[in-house]
């Protein structure tokens, strides 16, 4: 029924158009809001798009038909389409629905298609063109950034944040929720944001604004939340969080500094204070506050002014009376507080101060400097003391005293007094003095200078300073000793125990050590990855700890002394050494011949068994027991032969019983080789074969010989009757 209405509307529109002009528009009254799969079927059956067409034309339309061009998409259809017959007001909805094959050969995310819509207006055909986004194999993947991460405080800011779809599938019914982390932090006007969809590589970019009061920290974030949907209507949703940097605007911003800072005691003295605005704003309502630190110290007359206005760049000059008590010395410090707002009527407060400087009598004044302050422990270090005499009067009577509060880290070798009449001013008097330092000591170490002298009203000083001493000095880490468990190592051990004894000879702690055995190649090797190094976090000058390494010997090592790498690594250095390896030559006993004394067939006692050793090593083995193991053989299969000197041969004989069980042809047995080598058991195991006979075979061979044997009798005792038949009868007839 659809159907023959969509060919009534389309023979429609052909004879319309035939008499009615056709319309292309340039600007579209329609607009594409979603497209959608009702039904994604890839290579199976029919899908069913659904493209909504959002009306905006200013007079209503009928007969809406769109066409959409698949032929990328589907192996049977080139263009399929869909109408509405109705009408159509402004913001009216029309849904197409296109139903067509999706070929299975379409491997792309998404493909591009042309969507052609034509409807009637006044008596005229309009046609409009669009492009969609059908996705087959791909997913949407949004991502969210920002253009820009500053924003101002005391401001109204606009943030662009950037909605990307990186992925390869077209996302639908995007909408941003915007949400700010902070109390600070005020977002103005609208904080969603809604888009139909976002194509993919597309972008989309929506503006925030944003208030960031005055009181907002330095950092600051937003909460930006996307949700959307991919073409086959399943939900995704992302979080990120934006952080923000906040920064000052162009503001006032004061100075303050004064003509003098020197006055003298018991006297007004006149000051001016110069008060300038170095920001990139006017101050408004401006308001100096001056306040003397100390009661020492007094402000004669008004001690507060203002001024309406303060442009940028101007000075403002503060005369003031400052009055200082007699006899006072040293530092006396005025606070000056300013108050003042900018054209946005904000307020801002800076707190200065400015430190004036007593005049006093002049007088010697002695200060106490070392020339190098590193020292290495566990050694007598000679450090040089300097005295400056930094005053206008000079020092008398100079006397020192260098010492230490803790003698079990440091001790002043000999005296530490020093003496000198005379130090003129601005003359250097360096004193050369021993410290000691004692072991184990790092860090710092604080020494001690007592200094007395006179001036010319022979007023007497006295004070301590302290000087402190950087200990710095250099860990030395070795190996000591080796010991191997076996011992001694023979070619072919294996799981070698080498336990090292690590010192350190150094006079400062090592750190971090690190110990590494290098390979040998064809010799020795670690037994397993981490096997060959260890690490030492903490080893104190003239400690020692013990480290245990496991290797193997290859078995084809050759006999002799070899040195093995290693590199020893702490925070300051590295060592490398070797640590010595003897290895042994072991003795080689082998199994030359094993065979019984006869053909043996199953079930056979009392067979002798041989077998043949030879050493070929270079080397005598002793308590050399050899033994023959077999489940099909029993007896005496274990035989001593006390020692093989090298080259030496043995015969061992075995009388043994062969099982009733065993298979006929080639038995093997394992023949175990066991000896005594430099207090150290060795045994070697090798296979052989022994040849047991067919019963058959030998019950044929035993009747032949039994029967040769009867045959020879026969023989023997024939010729020995015929003789004796002879000689009975030649004597009978001689009778």
């Amino acid at each position: 029924m659809f159907r023959k209405a969509g060919m009534t509307i389309l023979i429609m529109l052909i004879i319309l158009s035939s008499i009615c002009p056709i319309i292309n528009c340039e600007e579209t009254n329609f607009r594409v809001e979603d497209v959608n799969w009702r039904a994604l079927n890839i290579g199976v059956g029919n899908s069913t798009c659904v493209v909504l067409l959002r009306y905006y034309g200013s007079d209503s339309c009928s007969y809406v038909r769109g066409s959409l061009d698949v032929s990328k998409l589907s192996e049977t259809y080139t263009e399929v389409s869909d109408e509405y017959s109705g009408t159509v007001e402004y913001g009216g909805a029309v849904y197409l629905e296109f139903v067509f094959d999706v070929s299975s050969s379409s491997k792309a995310g998404w493909y591009k298609v042309p969507l052609k819509v034509n409807y009637m207006t006044d008596g005229r055909v309009f046609w409009e063109y669009f492009d969609v986004v059908l996705t087959v194999n791909g997913d949407p993947d949004i991502s969210i950034g920002a253009n820009g991460e500053v924003i101002w405080r005391g401001q109204l800011n606009e943030l662009p944040i950037v909605i990307r779809n990186l992925g390869d599938g077209l996302a639908r019914r995007v909408t941003v929720t915007v949400q700010s982390q902070d109390v600070y932090l005020t977002i103005v006007g609208p904080n969603e944001f809604r888009s139909d969809f976002l194509m993919p590589n597309g972008e989309w970019v929506i503006v925030v604004k944003t208030f960031a009061q005055l009181s907002i920290r330095d950092g600051t974030s937003l909460a930006v939340n996307v949700r959307y949907e991919d073409q086959n209507g399943v939900g995704n949703a992302k979080t990120t969080t934006i952080g923000l940097k906040v920064e000052d605007p162009e503001k006032p911003s004061t100075v303050v500094s004064t003509n003098t800072t020197k006055i003298r005691p018991g006297v007004t003295n006149g000051v001016l204070f110069f008060i300038v605005n170095n920001g990139g704003k006017k101050a408004i309502d401006v308001t100096v506050r001056l306040t003397p630190a100390t009661n020492q110290l007094t402000l004669v007359g008004n001690n507060t002014f203002s001024v309406p206005e303060f442009g940028i760049g101007e000075a403002l000059n503060i005369p003031v009376s400052l009055y200082l008590e007699p006899q006072t010395y040293g530092s006396l410090p005025v606070y000056v507080m300013i108050d003042y707002k900018d054209e946005r009527n904000s307020t801002y407060q800076d707190s200065l101060s400015i430190g004036f400087l007593s005049e006093e009598e002049p007088e010697p004044k002695v200060e106490v400097t070392a020339k190098d302050i590193q020292i290495q422990p566990n050694a007598i270090n000679s450090i040089t003391i300097i005295l400056e005499n930094r005053g206008d009067r000079a020092a008398k009577d100079l006397r020192i005293n260098l010492f230490s509060q803790s003698p079990e880290v440091a001790v002043v070798v000999g005296s530490g007094v020093a003496h000198r009449d005379l130090l003129e001013p601005k003359e250097v008097w360096e004193v050369e003095k021993e410290v000691f330092v004692q072991p184990n000591v790092y860090g710092a170490v604080p020494l001690y200078v007592q200094v007395q002298y006179k001036d010319d009203l022979q007023n007497r000083y006295s004070y301590t300073s302290t000087i402190g001493f950087e200990v710095r000095g250099t860990p030395s880490v070795a190996i000591s000793s080796v010991i191997y468990n076996p011992s001694p190592v023979f070619p072919g051990n294996r799981v070698v125990r080498a336990n090292c004894v690590i010192v350190n000879h150094g006079n400062y702690t090592a750190q971090d050590v690190s110990i590494i055995l290098g390979e040998i190649g064809g010799v020795v090797k670690p037994s397993y990855p981490g096997s060959d190094r260890v690490k030492i976090p903490f080893l104190t000058v003239g400690g020692s700890v013990s480290a245990q390494f496991l290797l193997d010997i290859d078995e084809n090592a050759k006999p002799g002394y070899y040195e093995i790498p290693v590199e020893i690594s702490t925070r300051t250095e590295n060592i490398s050494t070797v640590i010595p390896l003897t290895v042994s030559e072991k003795a080689k006993i082998l199994v030359d011949k094993i065979y019984f004394d006869r053909e043996v067939i199953p079930g056979a006692r009392n067979v002798k068994l041989f077998v043949e050793t030879l050493n070929v090593g270079n080397v005598t083995a002793e308590e050399v027991r050899v033994s023959v193991i077999s489940g099909y053989i029993t007896g005496s299969t274990t035989s001593l032969l006390g020692n093989m000197a090298s080259g030496s041969r043995k015969v061992i004989v075995m009388e043994v019983d062969v099982d009733s069980k065993v298979s006929p042809g080639d038995l093997p047995v394992d023949v175990e080789v066991s000896w005594s080598q430099d207090g150290r058991s060795m045994s070697e195991t090798s296979t052989m074969n022994l040849t047991i006979g067919e019963p058959g075979r030998i019950e044929v061979w035993v009747l032949l010989g039994g029967l040769a044997v009867a045959v020879a009798l026969v023989i023997i005792f024939r010729k020995k009757l015929v003789e004796f038949g002879k000689s009975f009868f030649y004597k009978f007839r001689g009778q």
